[in-house]
Order: C-alpha cells, then structure tokens, then sequence
C-alpha cells in the first residue's frame, strides 16, 4: 500500500558563533573571481561538448 505524505514539517536553528560581519573588498573581489572563472569554465565545458556532437 502506498503511502502519501501530505505535510511535512522542517524545523531547524541557525546559531552564529563567532561570524564575521561582513567581507572586505579584497575579499569580496576574489570571490567574484573565482566565481566568475568557475561559470566560464563550465561554459567552455559545455561549448566543447555541444561541438563534440
């Protein structure tokens, strides 16, 4: 017999412990970055396999 979940309740707790308040702008620079370079990246991945077929 199946069984149907018709609610499903999540409850969690966020503590912050020793959290910075906020990034440099060196910091956040390089994290643009590096996030920028990872979306190229699979960009690129992704020409080259649509040019494979």
């Amino acid at each position: 017999m199946p069984l149907e979940i018709r609610e499903l309740v999540v409850k969690i707790t966020v503590e912050e412990q020793n959290a910075k308040r906020g990034l440099s702008e060196h910091e956040l620079q390089e994290l643009k970055k590096k996030i920028i370079k990872e979306c190229v990246d699979k960009v690129i991945v992704k020409l080259e396999n649509q040019l494979q077929r």
